[in-house]
């Protein structure tokens, strides 16, 4: 790879992760009312589209009221609240150790595991910190785990990635070369 092409891999890497960084910094930033609001909303969306879909085909034939819909979503946010935490920071993980690994031109790879950890701790601390500026919202120890999670769980499919990838790649070029 030439270095005008690594670069431009970096630069555009990069400008992915910090824009990723900024929007979870701008999803931070809401008051709690907002971000409850809006997630429990989109909640009840997803529900009432899911219920009409599989109403149509013939699945389901159920009809609950507002209310029902309502309850059923204010129940889902909470936890639906923590798996989005865990997957921001599973896709943020992802794009640092691709990052990390073009930079290190894939030869330091546990480094790159270390870099992207530190990294994504670091920012699910500052980003709770940041939330105790918020109204209505607190930072949680508890997210910061969660986030370092999701994090991992990014760490582990990019590997898991590069392994299967490499794997492959080197065993359809042995056999092409064989032939």
């Amino acid at each position: 790879m030439t270095n005008t092409k690594k670069a431009l891999k970096i630069i555009i890497i990069l400008l992915i992760s910090i824009t990723w960084m900024l929007c979870i910094y701008k999803l931070s930033s809401m008051n709690s009312n907002n971000s409850n609001g809006k997630s429990t909303d989109i909640i009840s969306i997803f529900i009432e589209d899911a219920l009409e879909i599989t109403n149509n085909y013939g699945i389901t034939s159920s009809h609950p009221n507002e209310q029902k819909i309502e309850r059923v979503s204010q129940l889902i946010n909470a936890p639906m609240r923590k798996v989005i935490h865990a997957t921001v920071y599973f896709v943020l993980t992802f794009f640092i150790m691709i990052l990390m690994n073009i930079v290190l031109e894939h030869k330091k790879y546990f480094l790159s595991v270390i870099i992207a950890l530190i990294i994504c701790i670091i920012f699910a601390g500052t980003d709770e910190y940041h939330q105790t500026f918020v109204a209505g919202r607190t930072g949680q120890l508890l997210d910061v785990i969660i986030d370092t999670a999701g994090g991992i769980i990014g760490i582990l499919f990019y590997s898991t990635y590069q392994i299967v990838y490499k794997l492959g790649y080197k065993k359809a070029l042995k056999e092409k070369s064989e032939i």
